[in-house]
């Protein structure tokens, strides 16, 4: 991984052009790794509320669940008011002008939230079988938790299909091992085309904004280690130790949801419970992208610095409750905090939407630094609920590739 990354970005500085052709790479592995997210998602979810085995102790896990995220959103939106306060990115920076060529919806792939509202329309699928080809991951969770609880109540006539999703998720798992193999080609292309389309110089010219996100996400990523050292007894080098894998498929590709079977195996593997991890890791990569959090206040606050507007505390407050819900739109999609970024000045008068065009050129660095950080946050929730259910963590080896639970 670390070769393709570095390797990617020399041939996009040097050969922007052959760079730029390498895309198909990283979208390709992109698209392989989300093709396998809605089935594993379904049946993880489904295996999950089956051996909850009742609506009282599921709904315990999802009440737990939401306390949770709640805490760990405010947490992630304070963590980004502290640090750009402190380091002021925005100060004398001189605006870089956009590429006139950009599309958004073709270089971010993210889909268009309309309103507060689209949160539920996209929850509800067309039909029963639209929910695993629409790419978003709401209406698997919808369909999931139906058919979950379709199988508690018939019972004992259900578990042979309960059986065969367990059998299907051993086979989902195994082919995910097979194309993960892939992860460096992904991650040398997409960063070959970053680079090679917009180039060093002006990438740099928004480095302010990108070490002030990745400050914030530290501050924030310390907390959580210092939470699972405390609650669950993990340290902070062991945790990291055992997602380092995970965390550099996630540094070249961007997107979180590439590495979600590994990471469901890797927390069974420390004892975390199976029924646990099927309910709260899908529910995290919903309702806690704290990655998103910390993104839409620093790049919020980012844009009115740069413009030269002056935000009263009040004005600060609204956007902050704001982004407890459109931090929420942004669901499982590489490059949609962008859109959530758009919702949230759309909603708000303060600062113009038009802005934001700004910050396309270093989006792919935000969007990686957003999915280490929603990454991570999802980690430690499921560690930190776990534990709250009565689970005993201890830190293990795990074999390089599994992905088999």
């Amino acid at each position: 991984m670390i070769v393709g990354i570095l390797l990617g970005a020399l041939i996009g500085h040097v050969w922007p052009s052959f760079g730029v052709g390498l895309a198909p790479l990283g979208v390709a592995f992109v698209k392989a790794m989300r093709m396998m997210v809605p089935p594993i998602l379904f049946c993880t979810i489904v295996d999950g509320i089956v051996a909850q085995g009742g609506a009282r102790q599921i709904g315990s896990t999802v009440v737990r669940s939401l306390l949770v995220f709640f805490a760990i959103t405010v947490l992630a939106l304070l963590c980004g008011l502290l640090v750009v306060g402190l380091l002021r990115p925005g100060n004398g920076l001189a605006v870089p002008s956009v590429m006139p060529h950009i599309d958004l919806g073709r270089e971010l792939g993210g889909r268009r939230i309309d309103g507060p509202g689209d949160f539920l329309l996209r929850l509800v699928p067309d039909t029963f079988f639209s929910a695993f080809t629409a790419g978003d991951v709401l209406p698997v969770l919808f369909i999931g938790g139906l058919v979950g609880f379709g199988l508690l109540r018939i019972g004992t006539a259900g578990e042979p299909i309960a059986r065969a999703i367990r059998g299907l998720t051993q086979l989902q798992f195994a082919i995910f091992s097979f194309l993960i193999r892939a992860a460096p080609v992904g991650a040398f292309g997409a960063i070959a085309f970053t680079v090679g389309t917009y180039g060093i110089a002006f990438i740099g010219s928004l480095g302010a904004l990108v070490a002030t996100l990745l400050g914030a996400s530290l501050l924030l990523l310390a907390i959580l280690l210092s939470a699972v050292r405390l609650w669950v007894g993990l340290p902070p080098i062991a945790v990291l130790r055992h997602f380092r894998e995970e965390f550099l498929i996630v540094l070249g590709t961007s997107s979180s949801e590439v590495v979600l079977p590994r990471i469901m195996s890797k927390l069974e593997a420390l004892g975390a419970p199976p029924a646990i991890v099927g309910i709260v890791l899908p529910l995290g990569y919903t309702l806690n992208l704290a990655g998103t959090a910390v993104y839409l206040i620093v790049a919020t606050l980012f844009l009115a610095e740069t413009l030269n507007l002056t935000l009263s505390p009040r004005q600060v407050a609204i956007y902050c409750l704001v982004m407890l819900g459109t931090s929420k739109t942004a669901a499982g999609v590489t490059g949609s905090g962008f859109s959530a970024l758009l919702l949230t000045l759309s909603l708000l008068p303060d600062v113009p939407v038009a802005a934001a065009a700004m910050l396309i050129a270093v989006d792919r660095l935000l969007s990686t630094v957003r999915a280490l950080t929603s990454g991570f946050a999802n980690i430690s929730a499921t560690l930190l609920i776990a534990r709250w259910g009565g689970a005993t963590i201890s830190a293990v080896r795990v074999p390089p590739h599994a992905t088999t639970r």
